[in-house]
């Protein structure tokens, strides 16, 4: 009777240990942070890279990328600490680059949603 109970508790263990690894595996990654964050190794490149499953992420080097907290802001202050940052244009018939845009702040930038990364300083 102990050696069955035994036996499910290992049984119901593994079950478990196997579901929780499949449940963190479908989570999406979509950055270097996030690939680093679910226990993949950085290839000691320049700028480092990570891979999950098929895709590769590419360290931003001196860029921050706006943070949902960011986006979500009520409010923000109005402090002077100008970043430069590359807002992403919406073109119809072909691909645009992005343009280079100063804003007085990091919180100012990331509420505009075409952006994603910001650098301190004026462009």
């Amino acid at each position: 009777m102990k050696k069955r109970a035994i036996i499910l508790i290992i049984l119901l263990l593994v079950i478990l240990a196997i579901s929780i690894a499949i449940i963190q595996n479908k989570q999406e990654i979509t950055n270097f942070e996030q690939c680093l964050a679910a226990g993949n190794p950085a290839m000691e490149s320049y700028p480092r890279q990570c891979r999950a499953g098929d895709k590769t992420f590419v360290e931003e080097i001196g860029r921050t990328s706006c943070e949902p907290e960011q986006r979500n802001a009520d409010a923000c202050i109005t402090l002077y600490d100008p970043v430069c940052v590359e807002v992403q244009v919406q073109c119809i018939t072909t691909p645009c680059n992005p343009v280079k845009e100063t804003y007085s702040n990091s919180c100012n930038a990331c509420s505009n949603e075409n952006v994603l990364y910001w650098e301190s300083g004026e462009c």
